[in-house]
């Protein structure tokens, strides 16, 4: 049923179901690490990634008016696949919420990851002073900042896809109920703009 719905809208718009267009920019992620760890390697780990940022509005919504918005982010990772964090703006950690503008507010996972040591964590994003800071929580803990995205200027659309699911970051494991209504979503949308 979900696949069929994502299929019809993407089919109706000619392109994504959600998130249709987007601002697509190069950056770069550097990463302090964290302590106490995660267990996560990327994100207990200091590195530099090159990445690829896409930012856009959930519904479609033209701005002005609010929308929940995406900020995405792919990594090219050292092994050559593609990890991929979706991330929206929310009110706290999990509730969806419109904003106007991408540098207001928390952008969040709003699903919990499952680590290798059994810990439930969402990753969120938020800016400060000209860039992203990138941190994890417990559901019920504080943000801990674990790197900086910094964004190169120049800014197009072309149609990525984002899979968070097949792309996860290794270590943070897609819950099996996300799982369950990610991926026939994904696949709906991805029929429909065939």
């Amino acid at each position: 049923m979900l696949s069929s719905l994502f299929r019809s809208v993407a089919a109706a718009r000619g392109g994504k179901a959600l998130h249709p267009r987007g601002q697509v920019r190069a950056g770069t992620l550097v990463r302090h690490g964290l302590h106490p760890a995660t267990g996560v390697t990327w994100i207990d780990e200091p590195g530099r990634d090159r990445v690829v940022v896409r930012f856009s509005r959930g519904a479609g919504l033209p701005a002005p008016w609010p929308d929940v918005l995406g900020l995405a982010v792919r990594v090219d990772s050292p092994d050559g696949d593609p990890w991929d964090l979706l991330l929206s703006t929310t009110l706290g950690k999990r509730l969806p919420w419109p904003r106007r503008d991408v540098r207001s507010g928390v952008h969040s996972s709003i699903a919990a990851f499952r680590t290798p040591g059994g810990d439930r964590v969402l990753v969120g994003a938020r800016y400060v002073r000209g860039r992203f800071l990138l941190a994890v929580a417990a559901p019920r803990g504080p943000w801990r900042p674990f790197a900086e995205l910094h964004l190169a200027p120049g800014a197009h659309d072309e149609p990525l896809t984002f899979e968070p699911v097949q792309h996860a970051v290794p270590g943070l494991e897609v819950s099996p109920r996300w799982r369950r209504l990610r991926e026939p979503a994904y696949a709906g949308s991805r029929e429909g703009r065939r």
